[in-house]
């Protein structure tokens, strides 16, 4: 018996298929970076305003004094100042994303088996945005007390942590230093490799370690709480995504600090970020039958205490 052999029935190209039927049976998603910051869990937002720069107020300590009732003016009350200062917050970073979205694309586009163009658009976007904010956690500290934000203070511990031993042993110190300084180290991010050795050493750190076993791991990179402190896996920071391979859509790879970062611990309430979303738009061109998709915004931000927030970068 003689074999025919036959195209499937996407193939046929006829007056009911597209061309879009025939190459959009997959899509391959593109490599983005992964959203860890989210306002009110791993950074503050609380002050933003619609305004260049910003001035955060940072109150001092007063004195606590105490006197004995019976000395002279022992019952007087006694008058002091908080030394306070201004932490400057400058939106001076435009990030920005526009798409070509041609109308003959868009039309081929209608049997709603290919990617939305606005919503790609997004997803870049917020990578800029992630990108942005961890440039912030890495940028170099400000001395205390000073005008401006900086990035997190650097560890005195910078050997490349090889055993989760090690690897804890150096996020219990620099915990404990933000605690000695009046803070509450509440988040945590690791890189991918730091992450490996708490998942191949489950068994030595699962006392102090609580896992997460939701679908949050999947949206935000959270995989547990370590001794209180929220724990996200970021491939923000490691060694980062290759860039040698010839694939559209590779997340960018890290350099400098970020590529030798380990981990970030800090009080998320002195992680400031304040952004403007400008707008969301399209935008018929006048240069192509189609429109653009745009979104556009204004950010800035930084620690506002150095001494809440700690990053562990080893020597390159």
């Amino acid at each position: 018996m003689a074999y025919t052999e036959t195209l499937p029935s996407s193939f046929k190209l006829n007056s009911v298929e597209t061309v879009d039927t025939v190459f959009s049976k997959i899509l391959i998603k593109n490599l983005f970076k992964d959203n860890t910051f989210v306002a009110g869990v791993t950074f503050t937002d609380k002050y933003n305003e619609r305004a260049g720069q910003i001035y955060a107020r940072r109150l001092g300590k007063t004195a606590a004094t105490v006197k004995t009732a019976t000395s002279s003016g022992g019952l007087d009350l006694t008058h002091t100042e908080t030394a306070d200062s201004l932490v400057l917050i400058q939106k001076n970073d435009v990030i920005s994303r526009s798409e070509k979205c041609y109308e003959l694309v868009e039309t081929l586009r209608a049997s709603g088996k290919s990617v939305d163009k606005v919503s790609e658009v997004i997803e870049e976007f917020k990578e800029g945005c992630q990108i942005t904010w961890m440039g912030y956690l890495l940028a170099t500290p400000v001395t205390a007390n000073a005008v401006g934000v900086g990035g997190a203070t650097r560890s005195a511990n910078t050997t490349a942590d090889t055993t989760l031993a090690t690897l804890i042993s150096s996020i219990l110190a620099d915990r404990q230093q933000i605690r000695v300084n009046g803070g509450n180290p509440d988040v945590l991010i690791i890189s991918p490799e730091m992450e490996s050795l708490f998942l191949a050493n489950a068994y030595t750190s699962g006392n102090a370690f609580l896992p997460e076993t939701n679908e949050e791991i999947l949206k935000t990179g959270k995989i547990g709480r370590l001794y209180g402190m929220a724990v996200y896996s970021s491939n923000l920071i490691g060694s980062g995504t290759p860039t040698t391979l010839p694939v559209a859509g590779n997340a960018p790879a890290n350099t400098g600090d970020a590529a030798n970062c380990e981990y970030i611990i800090y009080d998320h309430d002195a992680f400031a970020i304040a952004m403007d979303v400008e707008g969301l738009r399209m935008v018929n061109a006048i240069d192509f039958v189609g429109s653009y998709a745009q979104i556009q915004a204004i950010s800035g931000g930084g620690i506002t205490n150095p001494a809440l927030a700690i990053a562990k970068v080893v020597a390159a």
